[in-house]
C-alpha cells in the first residue's frame, strides 16, 4: 500500500502562513523521515520512504503498514474523507507581513506527516494511492 503526494506546496496561503522556496532544504538533506499519522494521531500507520523538495513544494512517498488503523485509512480514503496530507511544521524561521501573515523561510524539524481529511495547504492533495500490486 503506497501513498505520495505534496505534504506542503510553497507559496500557497495556508490560513496564516506561506512556506517559501526552499524551506524544506536542509531538512531534506538531513534524510529527516517523520513518522506518518492518521489525522494527527499517533501510532504511526506507515512510514515515508522518500522525502524530497523540488520547485513546487515538499513531496513524499511512502507505505501504509498492515494495521487496523492503517486499514482504517484505506477505508476512509475509499470512502472520499481522505484526501490530503498534512504536516507539523516545528522549529520555523519566519517574517510577519501585514495582516499578520508568516512567510516561512526554513523548516528546521517536523514531527509528523498526516493522512487528513481537509489539510491546511488547500494543494497538499494526495496524489496516488494505492492497494496491492503498484
Amino acid at each position: 500500500m503506497m501513498i505520495s503526494g505534496y505534504a506542503s506546496n510553497y507559496g500557497v496561503v495556508c490560513n496564516t502562513y506561506i512556506v517559501e522556496v526552499g524551506a524544506f532544504g536542509e531538512l531534506v538533506r538531513r534524510g529527516t523521515r517523520p513518522p506518518m499519522w492518521l489525522n494527527h494521531e499517533g501510532p504511526a500507520i506507515g512510514e515515508w520512504v522518500t522525502i524530497s523538495d523540488d520547485e513546487r513544494g515538499l513531496f513524499v512517498t511512502g507505505r501504509l503498514w498492515d494495521t487496523a488503523r492503517a486499514r482504517e485509512a484505506i477505508d476512509l480514503y475509499n470512502e472520499g474523507c481522505l484526501t490530503g496530507l498534512s504536516l507539523g511544521p516545528k522549529g520555523a524561521v519566519w517574517k510577519t507581513m501585514r495582516r499578520g501573515i508568516k512567510v516561512i523561510s526554513v523548516i528546521d524539524r517536523i514531527d509528523e506527516i498526516s493522512l487528513v481529511g481537509e489539510p491546511r495547504d488547500p494543494a497538499a492533495l494526495i496524489e496516488s494511492f494505492c492497494v496491492g500490486s503498484c
